[in-house]
């Protein structure tokens, strides 16, 4: 199954971007889970530490509206972002928009960004590709169902979920090589990709495992108090993955139960894990780090609750959008010790940050908002 763009697909090439080097750069994200493993944490940020993200400011802010439930991606020079109308490509620096292209319909998909090329889910059943650089159409095709669940990139293959099944679909080609059908119900979350398997969080309450590159059936583990299934991260030979009331980890490979933690009340919270911790949001709004290995409570955060926050981290600081209910707020803990370091406030709700080369992206009601170092 292939699909490709119409001569009169809208596209519009507001300025041209002359990438200096054809690889990401070394603290690019260019995709939701950072890798396709999925922990959301950028292991090459150098420039904002504990020491310098107390003296984040503003740099810019763009008149386009992105979901809150849509994390930008970040790559040679361009923060890619969907909104309502399309797919927008922005100067990292400057916020300057470089070109936009429609996509048929609203998205709530996160983009990823791999090989010169940017792909994204749209809610008029496609997935589609662009030339990172211009937005010039690669190929669109048609999976039936509207992809609102973030994209994965991984070893050529480009992985979506929808509410018809899980697709993996040639990252150069745009021919679809797999796909699951109904039985797996995929709402919202990304799928993690890592080695050779490929894990996508069930709508119906389950976690499925396939082989990456046939879409064969590995394993599949009920997860028994679903309410949302989060995206599945992968680390150290297990996989992690939130029901909406607790938090299980298994084995990578068999599916075998390594631990479950059932007061993990992580609702509407994506995983991030690094240094051998687990970070979630639970249904009260307060960050809570567990121990990968074990499943033990380390610590629970005791700052401003709030709602539909999803983490990121990058050397040693995780940041946080969401809301109380009446303010919302952007704010950078210390990831050891959960110390504030640093918080803004808007009267419109925050989304998913991105961290990259020095810079905080996130969007904010009908904004998007770059802040890095005076």
């Amino acid at each position: 199954m292939r699909g490709f763009l119409t001569a009169g697909f809208a596209f519009l090439t507001a300025a041209m971007f002359v990438a200096s080097d054809a690889s990401a750069a070394s603290g690019d994200w260019p995709q939701y889970g950072f890798t396709a493993q999925g922990r959301r944490e950028n292991t090459q940020e150098t420039v904002l530490t504990r020491k310098t993200v107390p003296h984040l400011v503003q740099k810019w802010s763009a008149q386009v509206p992105v979901s809150r439930w849509s994390a930008p991606a970040v790559a040679n020079g361009l923060v890619y972002v969907i909104s309502n109308d399309g797919l927008y490509a922005l100067d990292a620096k400057t916020g300057a928009q470089i070109w936009s292209t429609a996509t048929g319909g609203s998205s709530f998909s996160s983009p990823a960004v791999a090989d010169g090329v940017v792909y994204v889910g749209s809610s008029d059943n496609h997935v589609y590709a662009f030339d990172a650089e211009t937005g010039a159409p690669r190929w669109a095709t048609p999976v039936g169902y509207p992809v609102t669940s973030p994209v994965t990139v991984a070893k050529g293959l480009v992985y979506a979920g929808t509410v018809g099944g899980a697709f993996a679909i040639s990252a150069k080609t745009g021919i679809v090589k797999w796909s699951t059908g109904p039985t797996v119900h995929v709402e919202s979350s990304a799928s993690a990709v890592s080695n050779g398997i490929a894990y996508f969080g069930n709508g119906s309450g389950r976690l499925n495992a396939f082989d990456a590159r046939t879409g064969a059936s590995l394993w599949s583990q009920n997860l028994s108090h679903a309410v949302t299934v989060s995206a599945p991260a992968t680390y150290k030979g297990s996989v992690f993955v939130s029901d909406g009331q607790v938090l299980w980890a298994f084995d990578a490979k068999t599916g075998q139960e390594h631990w479950i933690n059932q007061d993990a009340y992580a609702l509407d919270s994506s995983i991030a894990i690094a240094d051998g911790h687990v970070y979630v949001m639970d249904g009260t709004g307060l960050l809570q780090t567990y121990d990968a290995a074990t499943g033990a409570l380390k610590s629970t955060n005791t700052g401003q609750p709030r709602d539909m926050a999803v983490p990121a981290l990058a050397n040693g600081v995780i940041y946080l959008g969401g809301s109380d209910g009446n303010t919302s707020m952007l704010s950078a803990y210390d990831s050891h010790t959960g110390k504030p370091l640093w918080q803004d406030q808007s009267t419109s709700g925050f989304g998913i940050p991105t961290i990259s080369n020095g810079m905080v992206y996130v969007s904010n009601g009908n904004t998007f908002k770059a802040y890095g170092l005076p």
